[in-house]
């Protein structure tokens, strides 16, 4: 496996795969910086790659203490977006958002609240009554330009040099035959069909992921977006939401770190269980059920 990213001929790339008809409808994501952001590798500390958070803030925090996070040690945060929504505690994410050491990706939640923020009261309806939003209703203008000023230049992807090679944060998915290095171009050229999938799509994950070669030109890619009861590793290929956006609905739902040491080697991962459970959700959640 070629663990760099090749440079090669514009002319040879393929064309972003067409949407599905569940994603016509979504606006194209725009960023304000790098679409892409790379970063060098970590020679001193750990990068310390983190599923989907949804807004159980103390349970992230008890990951970091569970690991002995150190960042006058090196470590690097790397989250794989969707931070917010659906857990108790949305409204403190943003500043883990803004520290230094802290670099996150952008989620379709991060997206959806963008979204609403920038969009008609129709999309911001859409957000907050059915899609975990309904923490924001308690922002103050202030508060709601703060969350837009970060949103906006959240990137849909990260590059990060590594001990074996490059890793690669998407939220989502890289579409199925696809390098990295095509990816990174759409995304860089702004192609809507490309963030779109790198925050939505799903069907890499469900098609057939037993014959999935991976991603040919990297080292690893970490994903999130598909609420798993046991992570997943397919080819090269990692998945590690571990459900915290559902701790209402089964006992096991957690937020899940993968530790990358200066070295390359990828520690056991780390689970730790959602502490703190919306009860109102689980009441209507076991009220559906019966």
């Amino acid at each position: 496996m070629n663990q760099g990213t090749s440079q090669a001929d514009p002319s040879e790339r393929p064309s972003p795969p067409p949407l599905g008809w569940d994603y016509d409808g979504l606006p194209t994501p725009r960023v304000d910086g790098p679409a892409v952001q790379s970063l060098e590798r970590n020679e001193r500390g750990r990068d310390l790659v983190i599923g989907d958070i949804h807004g159980q803030r103390e349970t992230f925090e008890r990951v970091l203490e569970t690991v002995r996070y150190s960042p006058e040690d090196g470590d690097r945060v790397l989250l794989l977006g969707d931070v917010i929504d659906r857990g108790p505690d949305s409204a403190g994410m943003l500043e883990w958002l803004r520290r230094d050491g802290v670099t996150c990706i952008r989620g379709n939640h991060e997206q959806f609240m963008l979204d609403a923020l920038e969009g008609t009261k129709e999309m911001e309806e859409l957000w907050m009554e059915h899609n975990g939003g309904a923490w924001a209703k308690a922002l103050d203008r202030g508060e709601r330009d703060e969350w837009r000023e970060v949103l906006r230049t959240l990137p849909l992807a990260v590059e990060a040099e590594g001990g074996q090679g490059k890793f690669v944060l998407v939220h989502a998915e890289i579409p199925e035959e696809t390098p990295w290095w095509a990816l990174k171009a759409w995304l860089e050229e702004g192609d809507r069909r490309a963030g779109i999938l790198a925050l939505w799509a799903r069907q890499r994950y469900m098609n057939r992921p037993e014959r999935d070669p991976g991603v040919p030109d990297v080292w690893r890619t970490f994903h999130g977006h598909v609420p798993l009861r046991e992570l997943r590793q397919v080819g090269n290929m990692r998945w590690i939401d571990a459900g915290a956006a559902y701790a209402h609905m089964y006992d096991g739902a957690a937020v899940a770190c993968v530790p990358i040491g200066p070295d390359g080697n990828e520690q056991e991962p780390v689970l730790v269980k959602v502490l703190d459970v919306d009860s109102k959700q689980g009441r209507a959640a076991r009220a559906a059920r019966s």
